[in-house]
C-alpha cells in the first residue's frame, strides 16, 4: 500500500468523523470530498492488486473483497452526494440528517475494512484460501458475507421508501432474518421497503434457503482450477461419494427448487389474481416472493399481518402449506420420494417392472417424526386456543377452526407465517409452540432446530434405557456416532438457547415467555413472534440477529465437527469406569 494511499485514507477519515461530529451542508460538501477521494485511493489498490495477481494467485480471494467493497464505497458515496443535494436545497428533514449520519459511519468502517485487507495482501490472500478449503468455516464466512452486503443494499437510498428509516442495524437484522431464513423483522417489509429492497430480501432467502454452501460446491465441482482435495471435502459435506456424484447432487437441489418453487408461484398466482387485497401489489410479484419464501421456510410476507388476511381461505393456506412441508423434509428426502413414486407408477403401468426398493431410514423417521410433530400441534393448538384465538374462525365453521389449527401447526417447523394474532395465545399454547420450534425440521432441508432426526434418535436412546436394549430406530439399530452426534446438537442448541433469553431478560422490558419464545424462533430459525421484535432495543436486536445465526450454521457445523471427530484414529484406549448419573 502506497503512502499517498495512506495519507488520503487517514485524511479522508478524519474528514468523515469531523461531519459525524458537526454535521452541516458545508461539512457535508467537504465529506463528499474526502469520500471521493478514499474511493479513488481504493480503487487504484485495486488496479494495483489486478497487475500483481499474474505474480501471486493468492491475490485472487483479496481482489474479489477489495472489489466488493469499492463497490459498496461507490453506493454510500451516492447516497452521501444524494443527501448533499438535498441539504442545500433546504428538503433535507431531520430524518435525512440521521441518514447521512449513518452513510458516513458505515462508509468509514468500510474503508478502514478495505485499507487493513491490504496491509498485507498476500497473508490475508493466503488465509482466505486455506478457509475456502475448509468446509465448516467455509459456511460460516459465507453466511456472514452474504449478510454484511445485504445489509448494506438494504442501508441504500434505492431499497427504503423514506429515508426516516435508515437504519443498518434494522437493516443488519432483517438481512441476518432473511439470509438465515428465520422471518422476524423489526419493519413493515412491504411498507418500508422498496421494490429493489424486497428483492434483495428474496435474494438472501433463495441462497440462504438453497445453502449458499451448495452454490460454492457447484462452482468448485465444475471448476477447472479447483484441486481434488478441496471437491472431495465439499462432496463429503453434501453425503456424495465422488466428484460425479457431487455434480448430480448439487444440480439436482438447485433444480429441485426452482421447479417447487415455480409451482408454488404459479398456484399463488392463480390464487391471487384479481384480488383486491393485493392493492397495487402485481400478484405475480407476490406469487414468486411468498413461494421462494413458504418453500425456503423463511415466513416473509409482503401482507400486513402476514397471512392473517386470508384464514378463512383453504387455497392461499393450503399451498402455502405444502411449499413449507416440502422445503423442510430435505432435499435428499424429497428426491428418494420422487425416484420412488416414478418406480411405483412404472410397476403400476408395466408389471413385469422391477418392484421399487423400500425407503431408506432416513427418509422412513423423516416422515413418520413430520407427520407426528403435525399431528400432536394440530391437536394441540386445537384444544388449547378452541375458545380463545381461533374463536374468530368458528364464524365460518369447524373446517376453517381445524384449518387455523393445521396451519399454526405446520408453521412451527420453523416457517413463520401466521395467520392468528400470536400475541393472544395462552401461555401453554406458547409453551407448545416453543416444543415445536425447537425441533424444527429435517436435515439438509431449509429449516432450522435440532431436527427430526435427531429428536427422534434421543427418543430412541431413551426408550432403549428404559427397556434395557440397544437403540433403535426402524427396525435398525442405531450407531454410537449418530447418538453422539444426536446428544452434541441437542445440548449445544439447549445451551444456546438458555443463554439468549438470559441475554434477553437483562436487555428487554418483556414478559418472560414472550421473550422465550422469541429466543426460540429466532434460534430455531422460525420467524413466529408474538409483536415484540420491532420494540427491541439495539442490543436485542443484535443478540437475536446473533442468535439467528448461530442456529442456521449452529447445528450443521457442531454435527461436521462431531463427525470429523470420529473418523479420527486414536492409538489408544482409555480404561473404562463406570459413574453415577440420575
Amino acid at each position: 500500500m502506497s503512502i499517498g494511499s495512506v495519507l488520503v485514507l487517514l485524511v479522508a477519515l478524519g474528514v468523515v468523523a469531523l461531519d459525524v461530529a458537526v454535521a452541516s451542508p458545508w461539512t457535508g460538501l467537504v465529506i463528499v470530498f474526502g469520500m471521493a477521494g478514499v474511493t479513488l485511493a481504493v480503487a487504484e489498490e485495486v488496479r494495483q492488486m489486478i497487475f500483481a495477481r499474474r505474480k501471486a494467485e493468492a491475490l485472487a480471494g483479496v481482489l474479489w473483497f477489495e472489489v466488493s467493497l469499492l463497490l459498496a464505497l461507490l453506493g454510500f458515496l451516492l447516497a452521501r452526494t444524494l443527501a448533499l443535494t438535498a441539504a442545500f436545497g433546504g428538503t433535507l428533514e431531520a430524518s435525512g440528517v440521521e441518514a447521512a449520519k449513518t452513510y458516513d459511519l458505515v462508509f468509514t468502517s468500510l474503508a478502514a475494512l478495505a485499507g487493513g485487507l491490504v496491509i498485507a495482501p498476500e497473508r490475508t490472500g493466503r488465509v482466505l484460501l486455506n478457509m475456502s478449503q475448509r468446509p465448516a468455516m467455509m459456511l460460516i464466512i459465507s453466511f456472514a458475507a452474504m449478510i454484511a452486503l445485504g445489509s448494506l443494499l438494504l442501508t441504500l437510498p434505492v431499497s427504503l421508501t423514506e429515508a426516516a428509516h435508515t437504519s443498518y442495524v434494522d437493516s443488519l437484522f432483517t438481512m441476518a432474518s432473511a439470509v438465515c431464513v428465520t422471518g422476524l423483522t423489526v419493519n413493515d417489509v412491504p411498507n418500508v421497503y422498496t421494490p429493489f429492497g424486497q428483492g434483495v430480501i428474496l435474494a438472501g432467502i433463495q441462497l440462504g434457503g438453497v445453502g449458499i454452501m451448495t452454490v460454492a460446491a457447484l462452482a468448485l465441482a465444475f471448476s477447472n482450477n479447483s484441486s481434488l482435495h478441496s471437491q472431495l471435502r465439499y462432496a463429503a459435506m453434501l453425503d456424495a461419494r465422488t466428484v460425479a456424484d457431487l455434480r448430480k447432487i448439487v444440480v439436482g437441489i438447485l433444480a429441485g427448487t426452482f421447479i417447487v418453487e415455480a409451482i408454488g408461484a404459479a398456484l399463488l398466482w392463480f390464487l391471487l389474481v384479481g384480488d383486491p387485497r393485493l392493492g397495487e401489489h402485481s400478484a405475480l410479484w407476490m406469487a414468486v416472493f411468498h413461494s421462494i419464501s413458504a418453500f425456503c421456510n423463511a415466513g416473509f410476507s409482503l401482507f400486513p399481518g402476514s397471512i392473517t388476511q386470508f384464514a378463512g381461505e383453504f387455497g392461499v393456506q393450503t399451498v402455502i402449506m405444502g411449499l413449507i412441508i416440502l422445503g423442510g423434509l430435505g432435499f435428499p428426502v424429497m428426491v428418494e420420494l420422487v425416484r420412488h413414486g416414478w418406480r411405483r407408477l412404472v410397476r403400476v403401468v408395466k408389471r413385469s417392472a422391477p418392484a421399487p426398493a423400500r425407503l431408506s431410514l432416513t427418509t422412513r423417521v423423516v416422515l413418520s417424526t413430520s407427520l407426528m410433530l403435525i399431528v400432536v400441534g394440530t391437536v394441540a393448538v386445537l384444544a388449547l386456543e378452541f375458545s380463545n384465538a381461533l374463536a374468530p374462525a368458528a364464524e365460518q365453521g369447524f373446517g376453517r377452526r381445524f384449518m387455523a389449527a393445521l396451519f399454526a401447526s405446520v408453521n412451527t417447523r420453523t416457517a413463520g407465517f401466521n395467520s392468528v394474532d400470536l400475541a393472544s395465545l395462552r401461555d401453554a399454547t406458547i409453551l407448545v409452540t416453543c416444543a415445536l420450534m425447537f425441533i424444527g425440521g429435517s436435515p439438509a432441508s431449509t429449516a432450522g432446530g435440532i431436527k427430526t432426526t435427531t429428536f427422534a434418535t434421543v427418543i430412541a436412546a431413551l426408550r432403549a434405557e428404559l427397556r434395557g436394549r440397544e437403540p433403535e430406530l426402524g427396525g435398525r439399530a442405531l450407531a454410537p456416532e449418530v447418538l453422539r452426534k444426536a446428544t452434541a446438537v441437542l445440548v449445544m442448541m439447549s445451551g444456546i438457547a438458555l443463554f439468549i433469553i438470559l441475554l434477553l431478560t437483562l436487555t428487554e422490558d418483556q414478559p418472560f415467555l414472550k421473550l422465550s419464545l422469541e429466543a426460540i424462533s429466532a434460534l430455531a430459525t422460525v420467524g413466529l413472534s408474538t409483536g415484540i421484535t420491532g420494540s427491541l432495543t439495539v442490543a436485542g436486536k443484535l443478540i437475536v440477529s446473533a442468535a439467528m445465526f448461530l442456529g442456521r450454521v449452529g447445528p450443521f457445523t457442531i454435527a461436521l465437527a462431531v463427525g470429523e471427530t470420529a473418523t479420527a484414529h486414536q492409538r489408544y484406549r482409555l480404561a473404562r469406569e463406570d459413574l453415577p448419573v440420575g
